[in-house]
């Protein structure tokens, strides 16, 4: 990137976090009452389009901001402070942004697809889970069917994450009805040229407000909707690695919320404590901040390596290493930082209600285990530790 570039992006990133400033009170109530009524954030995600924010990784020449990774991830740590689920609706949403971008530059529909999602601050989602595939993202049992100039499709998702409130959708699916469970496409879906069907409720644990219900999606796309590459080839270089990087940032910007409300609550009994005498400094505060700055200084090295690998065309076992280590450890110690300030709010951290509480900022980030199983990435880690390259080089 040039130095103009890049002052421009400093300059949109600036302006985008002081939007997200302006709007701190709209974003933490929003918070609150999505995750009471597990309802979608409305204004909060209100916010994100009146600001502009919902364009931001869409690149400039088509309307965007046109943020890079590094850029998005710090907004990302910042809504993450405020309200979890609406950092993750908007990371999740950016995500699918960026895998349509590559594809802009070659099929006229996904350019005009990016250029009115930036002009009217369309919200994407994305639909690649399915009924009996055991959450493997790269197989499909739904198939394109040919119907006229286009085609159809009929897909049974076990989580659609703010499905019923998106502009259009990215689908996975097999190319037609012989190909293989991995010969899989990406479709980009219009809202008005698909069906959709609840087949369950959303009442969880945390992240109430994403609300990612099942759906059954019926669908009929021109053919330019399909994207020309490949989806093994836009999840290795896009979808995985970014996933991963928004979804840490995010999941760290929750923690660093918990961090905040510890830190205040501990300087409010420490004013107390040095009127007394009996002031002693509470060494959970400093294990805390120590694992916070570990996972920020992750996110912040692998976007600007990311960034780097995207650039150059590198997109290899290291980069798919090095992504699903970042996103297992953001899932796991964002808990530990969490699990921290319950214990240091004590009883007004347990509360539901408060300053000091943070009892949703920790059933929030337990779901960051189950947004695809730790398991299964430390077992392709373990895959490439013995058959690849040293990915420690």
């Amino acid at each position: 990137m040039t130095t103009e570039g890049t002052a421009s992006v400093e300059t949109a990133l600036g302006e985008a976090l002081a939007a997200i400033e302006e709007e701190r009170d709209t974003l933490a109530e929003g918070a609150v009452r999505a995750d009471r009524d597990a309802a979608f954030p409305k204004d909060s995600v209100e916010v994100l389009r009146r600001r502009r924010l919902l364009g931001a990784g869409i690149p400039a020449a088509h309307g965007g901001l046109g943020l890079d990774l590094p850029a998005l991830a710090e907004i990302a740590l910042r809504l993450g402070e405020l309200c979890g689920s609406t950092a993750m609706i908007w990371a999740m949403h950016q995500i699918q942004v960026h895998a349509l971008v590559r594809g802009a530059g070659k099929q006229p529909l996904i350019a005009e697809a990016l250029r009115r999602a930036a002009a009217e601050q369309q919200l994407i989602a994305s639909v690649t889970s399915e009924a009996g595939i055991g959450g493997n993202l790269r197989e499909s049992r739904a198939a394109l069917e040919p119907l006229g100039a286009g085609y159809e499709f009929t897909k049974h998702a076990t989580t659609v994450s703010y499905g019923e409130e998106a502009d259009a959708y990215l689908v996975t699916l097999r190319r037609g009805t012989a190909a293989a469970p991995a010969d899989q496409v990406l479709v980009l879906a219009r809202a008005d040229q698909v069906r959709l069907r609840a087949t369950g409720a959303w009442n969880t644990l945390g992240m109430r407000g994403t609300r990612s219900a099942p759906l059954e999606l019926r669908g009929l796309v021109d053919a330019g909707q399909v994207l020309d590459e490949p989806f093994g080839a836009i999840a290795t270089r896009s979808m995985v690695p970014v996933s991963h990087l928004l979804w840490a940032a995010a999941w760290t910007g929750i923690a660093a919320g918990a961090h905040r409300r510890a830190v205040h609550c501990s300087r409010a009994r420490a004013r107390t404590a040095l009127r007394t005498g009996a002031f002693t400094p509470d060494p959970r505060l400093g294990r805390m901040h120590a694992a916070l700055r570990a996972l920020v200084d992750g996110v912040r090295q692998f976007a600007g390596d990311h960034a780097r690998w995207e650039r150059a065309g590198e997109f290899d076992g290291d980069l798919t290493a090095r992504a699903n280590a970042l996103k297992i450890t953001a899932s796991e110690e964002t808990v530990r930082v969490a699990v921290l300030a319950l214990e240091v709010c004590g009883m007004a951290g347990y509360s539901e209600d408060g300053e000091f509480s943070v009892a949703r900022h920790l059933r929030d980030l337990y779901s960051g285990r189950l947004m695809i199983s730790n398991d299964k990435l430390n077992a392709v880690n373990s895959e490439v530790l013995l058959f690849g390259d040293d990915v420690l080089a």
